[in-house]
Order: C-alpha cells, then sequence, then structure tokens
C-alpha cells in the first residue's frame, strides 16, 4: 500500500528519468533504480520488468500455458467502456486456451492518473485442472483491500472464458501480511516468482490435476524474502546491464577486427 503523499520516480533527483535497461518491452529509468533501493510503493515499470523476467525463463520450453501479463493489460481490461472492446483487447491473448495466468491488479479508480493507486495485488486465472474448471484466485497482502479491483477484473474476463466457465469462483488465496505501507508490490512479485517455481516443478513431474501453489506460496513468501527481493532485482539489473555493456564491446571489436 502507497502511504499518503508517498514519493515515486521523482525520488531520484533532476537525473531519474535517465535510461538504464531496455528489457524487451520495458524500459527502466534511473529513478526506478532509487524506488528499489526504497522503502518506496512499487510502480507499473519494475512490476512489468520482473514479470517479463520470470517469463523469459520459459520461453522455448514452455508450450504458451504460462501468461505472466504486465500491470498495465489487466488495469486496461478492468477500464474498458464494453465488453466488445475487452474481447477485442483480450483476443491475442488467448485467455481460453491458457492453463496459468498471472495478472497484477491496481486499485487505481482514476484511469487519467498516472501512476496512481495505493496497492499491489496478485489475481491468478487458475485452469491447471482443466479450462472446463478454471477458477480466479487473489493474492492480497493487506487482507482483502484489493477485493473490489480483483472481483471487477474477474468480472470483465468471465465471458472470455469457455461456456462453463461463467460461473469461475474467486477465492482468496493464502497471502502473508505486510507489515508496512510500501512493499505490496514486492509482494506481488515475490508470490509470481513462488507460483512460476510450482509451476516449473508440476511440468517437469507431469502432474495433471491435484495440488496448487499454495503450500509453495507458504513456503517461499514471507518477510524475510521479500525483504530480500529488492537486493535481489538490484543486482539482478545490475547484472543486465553489465551483459549488454559487454555485448556492446565485443561488437565494437568484433567491427574493428573486420576494418
Amino acid at each position: 500500500m502507497r502511504p499518503a503523499g508517498a514519493a515515486s520516480a521523482s525520488t531520484a533527483g533532476e537525473d531519474g528519468n535517465e535510461r538504464v535497461l531496455s528489457y524487451g518491452d520495458v524500459v527502466l529509468l534511473r529513478s526506478d533504480l532509487s524506488i528499489l533501493r526504497g522503502p518506496h510503493f512499487l510502480n507499473d515499470r519494475i512490476i512489468a520488468f520482473y514479470l517479463a523476467h520470470l517469463s523469459a525463463a520459459f520461453e522455448g520450453d514452455d508450450d504458451g500455458d504460462l501468461l505472466l501479463l504486465p500491470p498495465s493489460i489487466p488495469y486496461l481490461l478492468s477500464n474498458l467502456p464494453d465488453p466488445d472492446s475487452v474481447a477485442a483487447v483480450a483476443e491475442p491473448l488467448r485467455l481460453a486456451s491458457r492453463s496459468l495466468v498471472l495478472l497484477p491488479v491496481n486499485d487505481n479508480p482514476d484511469a487519467s492518473v498516472a501512476e496512481g493507486g495505493s496497492h499491489w495485488t496478485l489475481l491468478v486465472l487458475d485452469a491447471t485442472n482443466g479450462a472446463s474448471r478454471p477458477r480466479f484466485v487473489h493474492h492480497d497482502s493487506l487482507g482483502v483491500l484489493n477485493s473490489d479491483a480483483a472481483r471487477q477484473l474477474a468480472a470483465v474476463l468471465r465471458p472470455l472464458l469457455p461456456g462453463a466457465a461463467y460461473g469461475a469462483l474467486l477465492v482468496e488465496g493464502p497471502t502473508p501480511m505486510q507489515a508496512n505501507g510500501h512493499d505490496c508490490g514486492v509482494y506481488v512479485i515475490a508470490l509470481a516468482r513462488a507460483i512460476c517455481n510450482w509451476w516449473r516443478d508440476r511440468r517437469g513431474q507431469q502432474q495433471e490435476g491435484g495440488a496448487d501453489w499454495f503450500d509453495t506460496v507458504r513456503k517461499e513468501v514471507d518477510a524475510e524474502s521479500v525483504k530480500a527481493m529488492r537486493a535481489e532485482l538490484l543486482h539482478l539489473i545490475a547484472r543486465l546491464i553489465q551483459d549488454k555493456e559487454d555485448e556492446k564491446k565485443n561488437k565494437a571489436g568484433e567491427g574493428r577486427k573486420e576494418d
């Protein structure tokens, strides 16, 4: 949850808009590094970056059953004016054919306010037990604070699922509670990582039906692991920046050799 008046991208000063890393469709700014050093409320870019990083781990060995969406897409779907608009935007996502879809939820009530809202949670579209038996699972690190926003998103997605899914239930999943007003976004990415770990293990064991990811969340997500994630993300970003610098140097060296 974002405390009233909390700083966001402006915390980095005048050079906060300097680009430090392009990763897929996400561009991280220097201000994002300041947010991670915190304690500050995570913004869309940081969450989108980490979900893209998690998704990349499944490229080449996944058949598209898993989908991790950046925060902008669920928010857009929740705020479109009519079902036809929702269907048009959602069509490329192929939600009905997925086994697992992770959707960050923000409670921003005003779509005209950039980086608005005060709380992040995670909604999961779970069809791992079959497309005809999907459900929505909501993980909220402040109890049920974001339940209205989660219900609104689930309501616009239900008509996009197979016919039997119109009654897809929304349940609250087990979620450790945050002890401050700024780590909700970190809980979202920690939960996403735990669910992806469960998905990888499940696929490796060729399991069908049965267990869900709840035990994995209980084992892997707690106050200590969430606290460590900020430093882990900074280390990951630094490594990716260095990798890109090394790649540039190698290309420059190859160019000189050709000359």
